[in-house]
């Protein structure tokens, strides 16, 4: 997928443009060139949207009747192709925004723009003002002639200038850790994800494709909370450059912090995608490695490390959150915990005890004599049909008492987060996985010496509550209002 020289596109931050003539004017110009194109075409808009998911084309929120779809052989080689819960997630979109920014920019120079633009970037972790809000561009149906804005899409819960991302969601604590690759024995699912196969959604979510990826997703909503539909609002592309461009953060951040070395990682499995002239154009992750060698090229300007602080220190901080920097190899684990049924969830938050195997438990915790024991929740195989929706995961003793005569209750733990993008899809039996549903690991190592420390755990049954965030949503028609947690269980290695 590495082309010849050429000189490399700049990515900036959205919140320092918005000029006529910038990369973020022309980026508008050049997707309502895109949207205008045949969805036979490969480098249309909805074909390349269609490349991430697609929902078929009576579900399609843009069809239109009678028009020609692509061929069924087509559709299978390069439709739903996006890797989720995989390894390949963040090789896999590198590659697909660099396509599409090849397009993008063929597109502008035809409508009279300048060579070489770059796809811009939604700093949403920012400490600016207003980084976490929906950036103005993107916001009004019109622009101030009257015109339609081809930046704006119908059914976001971001619709105006004071909604933004909770700043929970746009926690940046996935890069503070290594190792890249995790495990999928219940452990850490690493930075980038558990070693798989070709994945177009079921299985374990690495640290950053869980947050901030798919929170942000499920905040935005309206067509960005389906992997189906994601592609087709404009900024899911300034969301994912972002995810892109926090790769390079992790990798620059310090030298222990490495991509997989791995034949399988590497060159094991390719991928097929088309550039801006509609070629077939094949790559694998050991292409994606260098944004400089990328296609065109392309560099961020910036990818200054947001911890401002050298990694030993940052996992001193980080302690204070239930988890810290790590490095080295996926460490082997123990089941200790488990709910016996699934937990299923709502509108409303849910609360599900889990009992610990005492004797598991003190065998794991001895297993690893000289340093604490590592503790991971896992809320396994969530499956359903309902709406997306995010939801805080809390952790603490069972029935925290009151605090004394002032009757109020102890708050439960913050261990982290949990998203539901993705799970309608991951729930299918006829998916490539088989309906197995997706699988969120939650660091909770500090959490369970705090629970020991200060209220005075016994070790026998912790309490998980799960609370959802952001406005009710309904169930698609004809769709059960509800999710499940298949199981929720700890492991200690």
């Amino acid at each position: 997928m590495v082309t010849a020289p050429q000189t490399v596109r700049v990515r900036k931050s959205v919140l320092t443009l918005g000029q006529k003539g910038d990369d973020l004017d022309w980026y508008g110009q050049a997707v309502a060139k895109l949207r205008a194109r045949p969805l036979q075409d490969p480098t249309s808009w909805r074909y390349l949207a269609a490349v991430h998911g697609y929902p078929g084309h009576a579900a399609d929120p843009f069809a239109q009747s009678g028009e020609k779809l692509p061929s069924g052989a087509d559709q299978a080689s390069f439709w739903n192709q996006c890797q989720h819960q995989s390894w390949f997630f963040l090789s896999w979109h590198r590659g697909y925004l660099a396509c599409f920014e090849e397009i993008v920019a063929a597109a502008v120079v035809d409508a009279g723009g300048p060579t070489g633009w770059a796809l811009p970037y939604w700093n949403y972790s920012a400490t600016s003002a207003h980084s976490s809000e929906l950036p103005a561009a993107f916001r009004n149906q019109h622009d101030s002639h009257g015109n339609p804005n081809p930046l704006w899409v119908a059914g976001r819960h971001m619709p105006t200038p004071t909604t933004a991302l909770p700043p929970a969601h746009v926690d940046l604590g996935a890069l503070l850790h290594s190792p890249f690759q995790g495990t999928a024995g219940g452990g850490d699912p690493g930075f980038g994800g558990v070693k798989t196969g070709f994945s177009h959604f079921g299985g374990t979510n690495g640290r950053l494709e869980n947050l901030p990826h798919n929170a942000v997703h499920v905040d935005v909503a309206g067509l960005m909370s389906d992997p189906d539909t994601a592609a087709l609002d404009p900024i899911f592309w300034l969301h994912h450059a972002n995810i892109d461009r926090l790769w390079e953060v992790w990798i620059h951040r310090d030298p222990s912090f490495t991509n997989p070395v791995l034949k399988s990682w590497l060159s094991g499995t390719s991928f097929q995608l088309h550039d801006a002239k509609g070629k077939i154009v094949k790559f694998n992750s050991g292409q994606m490695r260098d944004t400089l060698k990328v296609r065109h090229g392309y560099k961020y300007d910036d990818i200054s490390d947001p911890f401002h602080v050298p990694v030993a220190a940052a996992a001193v901080a980080a302690s204070a959150t239930g988890s810290g920097v790590t490095a080295g190899s996926p460490q082997a684990t123990q089941l200790v915990a488990a709910t016996p049924a699934a937990v299923p969830l709502g509108n409303a938050a849910t609360r599900a005890q889990v009992a610990f195997n005492q004797a598991a438990r003190l065998a794991a915790v001895a297993s690893v004599p000289g340093r604490p024991v590592r503790a991971y929740l896992n809320l396994e195989n969530v499956r359903g049909a309902a709406a997306p929706r995010n939801y805080e995961v809390y952790v603490d003793v069972p029935t925290p008492p009151t605090a004394g005569a002032t009757g109020v209750e102890r708050k439960p733990l913050l261990a982290g987060h949990l998203s539901t993008f993705g799970v309608r899809k991951a729930s299918s039996p006829a998916g490539k996985h088989g309906g197995t549903g997706i699988t969120t690991v939650i660091e909770i190592s500090n959490l369970i010496e705090q629970l020991h420390r200060e209220r005075n755990w016994d070790g026998a049954h912790l309490e998980v509550t799960f609370v959802p965030s952001g406005p009710e949503v309904a169930p698609p028609v004809g769709a059960p209002g509800q999710v499940e947690v298949g199981r929720v269980s700890v492991y200690y290695g």
